[in-house]
């Protein structure tokens, strides 16, 4: 019993010690709630105040910011207004004189309207007497008809026939009258102006006249370099013509004046000019280190050198096109003009030629009012075939516009390049400009020059050629091979003579013979007179 008691007792005082326990919790709890509470308010409160605080004086701040604003644009904004109030006052004086000239216009536009309504019923008035003019025309007409009918005979459609044929058998006897004074006039003037033409167009050439002539050779520098070349004479000589193609000749027992001579024999200028490059570094590199050079390095210079001469050959038909603003030029006809930058015609350089031709065609194109452009890239181009001529049989002429004439170049040209030696009739005002420029570049001082061989050649040629004929007693050659001097005997040969053997000497020179530029023909009849005369002192008998 007692066990049970103290049990009971226990949990009773645990029981009230826990309630106990449970009020002062939630009392205490209260009170925390209650003292957070009041907290949470003192600090909501401080802060209420200082957010008022601060929105006062940001207030006040953003003031003075629109004071401080206003005073740096206040002078800017009345100028402002003070502009637009300028343009309204523009505005509205140009809206009152567009008023007033809009209604002057209406005023202006009703009293056209009024004039053209007068026009119209006088035009009305005119066009009713004009119909009546027609109609009574129209009788005269039938009443003239019907008498010129009954007088002659005829119908109308004869009639028309006939005065229509009177009327173009006097058209075309004035058509052919003009024509006549107007040939007339142009054979009389055709020469002074053809002059004056290539005066000016020769005047306005703007570069050097002086061309690039001469062919250098190879030589020896020095007896020293000759005899090391000769010490292995056959191996360089075999690569240097394996390389370049031409034949190449050194005399071993030459004479004493031409040792320092080399041979190079080629119909490529190219090949040629290649070969004297080759020769020229040779003799360059033997002198700086006296070394002998092997054939492998001699290969391998032969080679460098060959790449530099196409790559310059390709810079100098690059430049001749750009110079002359030719513009879509085949690449192989570029490389082909760059290959005439070697080729020469008595010492001429075709190169500067073709050149100088391509100017004067376009000058006198443009002075006869023909395309320019079409005339230069024809004189450019008709000389083509000489960088050709030794690989393909025929005239350089023919060869070149062969050559031409699958890259793209106009039917105009090819023919013009084709033409220009009269190997096809020219036909064009364009291929007859191109013989002219190639005239002129070719016949002009200084432009050419024979060598000794080729002017005796021509000076031979000329004295047979004008001997053949009868009566002819002596022939002279003069200034530089452009005129033939003939001698004839006045007895055997008259006037008319000396004319006919002038023309045919003349003739057999244009077919027998070759030569650039002109030749003048001169016959002079010789009269010979001889008379002696008798001395008037001592005479000394023996």
């Amino acid at each position: 019993m007692d066990w049970t008691q103290t049990l009971i007792y226990l949990c009773i005082g645990v029981g009230t010690g826990a309630a106990v326990v449970a009020v002062l919790f939630i009392v205490i709890r209260s009170q925390i709630i209650r003292d957070a509470k009041e907290e949470a308010d003192e600090m909501l409160k401080e802060a209420q105040e200082l957010f008022n605080t601060e929105e006062q004086e940001r207030k006040e701040r953003i003031q003075e910011i629109e004071l401080e604003a206003w005073a740096l644009v206040e002078e800017s904004n009345l100028l402002i207004e003070q502009k637009c109030e300028d343009i309204d006052a523009l505005i509205q004086q140009k809206k009152i004189g567009f008023e007033e000239k809009t209604k002057n216009a209406r005023a202006l536009l009703l009293q056209k309207e009024n004039s053209l309504r007068d026009h119209s019923i006088k035009m009305s008035d005119r066009q009713n007497a004009i119909k009546k003019m027609a109609e009574a025309k129209q009788e005269i007409e039938n009443t003239y008809k019907t008498s010129l009918t009954a007088k002659t005979n005829l119908v109308e459609q004869e009639i028309r026939e006939q005065i229509g044929q009177q009327m173009i058998n006097q058209a075309q006897a004035d058509y052919a009258q003009l024509a006549e004074a107007y040939e007339a006039e142009t054979k009389e003037f055709a020469e002074q102006r053809a002059k004056k033409m290539l005066a000016l167009c020769i005047d306005r050439f703007h570069k050097e006249m002086s061309v690039e002539r001469g062919i250098l050779a190879s030589h020896f520098p020095t007896p020293e370099i000759r005899k090391v070349f000769m010490d292995r004479q056959k191996e360089y000589i075999d690569v240097i013509q394996r390389i370049s193609g031409c034949d190449i000749f050194v005399d071993e027992n030459p004479d004493p004046e031409r040792w320092h001579q080399i041979q190079i024999v080629g119909y490529d200028p190219v090949r040629r000019e290649l070969t004297r490059r080759i020769f020229d570094r040779l003799f360059r590199d033997l002198e700086r280190s006296r070394k002998m050079m092997t054939a492998a390095d001699l290969q391998k210079t032969c080679e460098n050198l060959k790449t530099e001469l196409l790559n310059q050959i390709k810079r100098d038909g690059d430049a001749i096109c750009k110079e002359l603003q030719m513009q879509n030029v085949n690449p192989e006809i570029r490389q082909v003009m760059g290959s005439l930058r070697y080729r020469y015609s008595y010492t001429q350089n075709q190169y500067f030629h073709c050149a100088e031709v391509g100017w004067f065609a376009g000058l006198l194109a443009a002075e006869l009012g023909i395309d320019h452009k079409k005339s230069r890239r024809s004189g450019m181009l008709h000389d083509l075939g000489k960088a050709l001529d030794h690989e393909l049989d025929g005239s350089h002429a023919v060869i070149g516009a062969d050559f031409i004439s699958p890259r793209n170049e106009h039917e105009d040209i090819v023919h013009a390049v084709r033409a220009h030696h009269y190997d096809v009739q020219p036909e064009h005002d364009m291929d007859f400009l191109v013989i002219a420029a190639d005239a002129i570049s070719g016949g002009r001082p200084g432009a050419r020059r024979s060598t000794m061989e080729t002017y005796n050649q021509k000076v031979s040629g000329l004295q047979e050629i004008s001997k053949r004929h009868n009566g002819v007693t002596d022939v002279f050659v003069l200034n530089g091979g452009r005129e033939c001097r003939v001698l004839v005997n006045s007895k055997m040969v008259d006037d008319m003579g000396a004319l006919k053997i002038s023309q045919q000497i003349a003739k057999t020179i244009e077919d027998e013979m070759q030569y650039p530029g002109q030749i003048k023909v001169v016959v002079v009849r010789e009269t010979v007179v001889s008379e002696s005369t008798i001395g008037k002192g001592n005479n000394f008998n023996r």
